[in-house]
């Protein structure tokens, strides 16, 4: 277990004499959409992942806490959490209506010499308040360590993708679906998913996360994460299924979404299908489990 040497001046600057119960690449704090979808992306890179995986919610008890916190509120945590939201009060943005939103995206190719969009600060800000209330957003440790594609949705927003794989329209409820396929892909890829009451806190070390803790039944758990930590939502039980109008034969991609030196991101459905209705971030029903894989194994 962990041993807390630490002296405090910021969460930035924390330091620890750590021993650790684990140790891999990537930490996902959660068994969510976000996390699973992150874990794949990670594993199709080559990284050993490790997945926490916690009680489920319902969805109004995890639209409530929010997955941009540690539910006991630890010290070190909020204040780098706090850091990176910058000047957005997160308690005050509106929670997000989309279990999963969709949009309207060409499939990522023929980008080679695609010029890099200019730094705003205020875009970064604007995608962070985006993701921070989305049930699907996440907060990945480090800037820039995913193999992307750099494309433009219809409406001309700019925003780096990693496709996890694709389901077909059909008759159910698209979170569920999409959590089915997610954890089916999970399995067959054999990842290390381990079962946790929840996440206590991240730990610092010269300045960045390099692990977190988790409260199990037998004590704290303490897993190192030499590459990055992907901070995400708990998996919640989905209490309605919002209908859209796609074509019949319509392919959803799942995808993890970015935006260049930003640490915050959200899963999406992608189709370069006609979709009736208002986009972005608009839901989907009526799909089924039935996928296919972008990727190798």
């Amino acid at each position: 277990m962990a041993r807390n040497n630490a002296h405090h001046k910021g969460a930035n600057t924390v330091t620890w004499d750590l021993q650790w119960d684990d140790e891999v690449d990537v930490v996902c704090t959660d068994s969510g959409i976000a996390g699973l979808a992150g874990a794949i992306a990670a594993v199709d890179q080559g990284a050993d992942v490790l997945v926490a995986s916690s009680p489920t919610q319902a969805v109004e008890m995890s639209r409530r806490h929010g997955w941009f916190t540690v539910e006991n509120g630890d010290q070190q945590t909020m204040e780098y959490l706090a850091e990176l939201a910058g000047d957005l009060d997160t308690t005050a943005l509106p929670q997000s209506d989309d279990d999963l939103p969709i949009r309207p995206v060409p499939q990522p190719g023929g980008q080679a010499g695609r010029a890099v969009p200019p730094f705003y600060g205020s875009r970064l800000r604007d995608w962070a308040a985006r993701c921070i209330p989305s049930p699907t957003g996440y907060l990945y440790t480090r800037v820039g360590d995913w193999a992307i594609a750099a494309t433009d949705a219809v409406d001309g927003e700019a925003i780096e993708v990693v496709e996890i794989g694709s389901l077909q329209t059909g008759s159910g409820d698209v979170v569920g679906a999409s959590q089915n396929w997610l954890d089916a892909e999970a399995h067959s890829y054999g990842l290390n998913i381990l079962p946790v009451l929840g996440l206590q806190r991240l730990v610092f070390g010269d300045g960045e996360v390099i692990g977190a803790s988790f409260a199990t039944g037998d004590g704290p758990l303490t897993v190192r994460a030499r590459h990055g930590l992907l901070l995400c939502g708990k998996r919640h039980r989905p209490e309605r299924s919002p209908r859209l109008s796609v074509a019949g034969d319509a392919a959803l991609r799942i995808t993890l979404v970015g935006k260049a030196a930003s640490r915050f991101g959200r899963v999406e459905l992608h189709t370069s299908d006609p979709v009736a209705g208002p986009f972005p971030g608009v839901l989907l029903g009526a799909l089924t489990g039935q996928a296919g894989h972008g990727g190798q194994h």
